[in-house]
């Protein structure tokens, strides 16, 4: 079967219903389809979408929908075919025809609709993607957390306008070829980029910067961990904990997340989230053992392992 893709304005109603489809099948545990789909209903109403209709034989078999290409690619947001069109050589299709449409792929949504793991699996594999998970985690307002020792020398403080270049710093080091990087990635040089990064955490893109309630860790002179928490409509989010990988295991970032902890809890803020990638697992012990839980994910999505060079951080000693 032959697919082509078809602009989204030219049937708007199919392509609103197989927008809904593809969501429904996408949703990871804990996500609610209205958090989702009035944004990606508002983009092809108003025809902002990229993307369109996989169609063959002037039926629409599914739909694919894409954000504008970042410096590695496109992440694609939807990818779904209807039954009884969801085989392993339809969707090759599908993503042969998305490359040709938009360019390389960056990010690829999961799952697969009608593909059992085993299937999508060999399929994503052989096209040189490899999978990952993103979850939320909560700390509910009833859970004590305790100030973490600080390591001999080292000093604990807000995080200060100032410090922006020397969190830029221990962004590009503690998070180099680490898949979490490439997530936000906009700028292919890490020192841009990351210097893009905090630019934006202090001008309020995420959220506005809560200090206190964002935490440094200095030793030596240097930042060497450190927590960026922002509001959000409903909590804080907690949107970066980040620690100088030559110090990992030592509970410098413990000390900034307890730090942090406490300083939003003084503010008055009880609802603190944060999200955390599956595979990085020292990151997500530490979060469990302070008491945050799992409460939307795992995601299921792939990354081009052939465009991006992908390192977890090595689990903590046990």
């Amino acid at each position: 079967m032959t697919l082509a893709l078809v602009p989204f304005p030219r049937d708007q109603t199919t392509s609103l219903a197989l927008a809904a489809e593809a969501l429904r099948t996408r949703l990871a545990p804990g996500e609610d389809i209205r958090d989702w789909l009035p944004p990606i209903d508002s983009a092809i109403r108003s025809g902002r979408a990229t993307g369109g209709l996989l169609s063959s034989e002037g039926e629409a078999r599914g739909i694919v929908l894409w954000e504008p290409a970042g410096p590695l690619g496109v992440s694609v947001r939807l990818l779904y075919l209807s039954p009884p069109n969801a085989d392993r050589e339809r969707y090759r299709a599908a993503f042969d025809l998305t490359e040709r449409a938009a360019g390389p792929i960056a990010f690829a949504p999961g799952p697969l609709f009608g593909l059992s793991e085993d299937e999508a699996s060999a399929l994503m594999k052989g096209i040189g993607f490899a999978p990952f998970g993103r979850c939320e985690m909560a700390l509910s307002p009833n859970v004590p957390v305790a100030l973490a020792p600080v390591p001999p020398g080292a000093e604990v403080r807000p995080v200060r306008p100032a410090d922006e270049p020397l969190l830029a710093r221990l962004h590009e080091n503690a998070y180099r070829n680490h898949l979490d990087r490439y997530l936000s990635l906009e700028v292919v040089d890490p020192v841009r980029d990351a210097d893009r990064q905090l630019r934006e955490y202090f001008a309020g893109r995420w959220g506005e910067l809560l200090s206190p309630g964002s935490v440094a860790v200095t030793l030596d002179g240097r930042i060497v961990a450190a927590v960026v928490a922002v509001r959000r409509p409903a909590h804080v989010l907690v949107i970066d904990v980040m620690t100088d990988p030559t110090l990992q295991g030592n509970g410098f970032g413990r000390v900034a997340l307890t730090g942090a902890i406490h300083a939003l809890r003084e503010r008055g803020e009880p609802a603190i989230t944060l999200n955390v990638t599956e595979g990085n697992e020292r990151a997500a012990r530490l979060y469990a053992h302070l008491g945050f839980v799992r409460t939307i994910g795992p995601s299921k999505e792939w990354y081009n392992a052939r465009r991006m060079s992908v390192e977890y951080p090595p689990p903590p000693v046990r």
